[in-house]
């Protein structure tokens, strides 16, 4: 296999990226942020590569062009000269196949979920809307003392339901309403507390905008809580308006145009 060949399939893993965290000229492919192959850009002839520990100084013995991990723990990482192998090419889409799966393996639950999980529309009648109205209760209802009614879901059949789901489950979730042709509302934006931190919420946010445009959106508002107030702008929305109350708390109206 080329270099490009090589770089290329890389790339082609689910959720891989293209980084220089070291310097020009060493290519690094990341899942999750954490390294699952090196490519030296320079010689464009070797790749580092996580394997299985007990298994490196046996590939080590019978493949010339295989030693241990350059600059990399000697455990658990090798190094394959792939301009100078006798490995088919079979071979060695395993051992980057194996190392994708070693480090992605090795991430945690947070991330997993973060890099797999889906997003989709749904309506009132999919039984992700009642998982999605208990995790409204858990995140924005219960914090305040208070408990969803059916007065505050009255209408919501005519409304966009947007869920992130991973293992089945709606881990994410808000609400799109429209206002006329071209403004609509996103609303009880909430995630699930195992899952915050990880970006899970701006990937949510981002697919709702996508949905709003779809359906002849040119601009979103919304009303944010004043503690969340600068993750929305850092998301390019902008507050109209004076402060004021809802659910006895403070809130901004905050707008973007799509």
């Amino acid at each position: 296999m080329t270099f490009d060949e090589i770089a290329n399939y890389c790339m082609l893993k689910p959720n891989a990226e293209e980084t220089y965290p070291f310097d020009e000229v060493t290519m690094v492919m990341k899942i999750g942020g954490k390294m699952f192959a090196l490519l030296d850009c320079q010689t464009m002839e070797t790749i580092n590569l996580k394997h299985d520990s007990e298994l490196i100084p046996e590939l080590i013995a019978n493949h010339a062009s295989i030693s241990p991990g350059y600059h990399m723990s000697k455990k658990h990482w090798i190094t394959l000269n792939f301009n100078h192998t006798e490995m088919s090419d079979t071979e060695i889409i395993r051992l980057i196949d194996r190392s994708y799966d070693l480090v992605k393996s090795s991430l945690t639950k947070k991330v997993k979920a973060r890099l797999d999980m889906t997003y989709s529309t749904f309506s009132i009648e999919s039984p992700y809307y009642q998982q999605a109205l208990q995790l409204r209760q858990d995140i924005l209802r219960t914090p305040l003392n208070m408990k969803l009614s059916m007065q505050d879901i009255e209408g919501e059949e005519h409304d966009i339901h947007i869920g992130g789901i991973y293992e089945d489950k709606v881990l994410a979730y808000c609400i799109i309403s429209s206002l006329d042709t071209h403004m609509c509302k996103i609303r009880q934006v909430c995630v699930s507390t195992s899952m915050q931190g990880v970006g899970i919420g701006m990937k949510l946010m981002e697919y709702a905008e996508e949905v709003a445009i779809n359906n002849g959106c040119t601009s979103v508002i919304l009303h944010a809580r004043k503690t969340v107030m600068s993750w929305y702008e850092s998301l390019n929305y902008e507050i109209i308006g004076d402060e004021f109350m809802e659910v006895g708390i403070p809130h901004y109206k905050m707008i973007k145009n799509l």
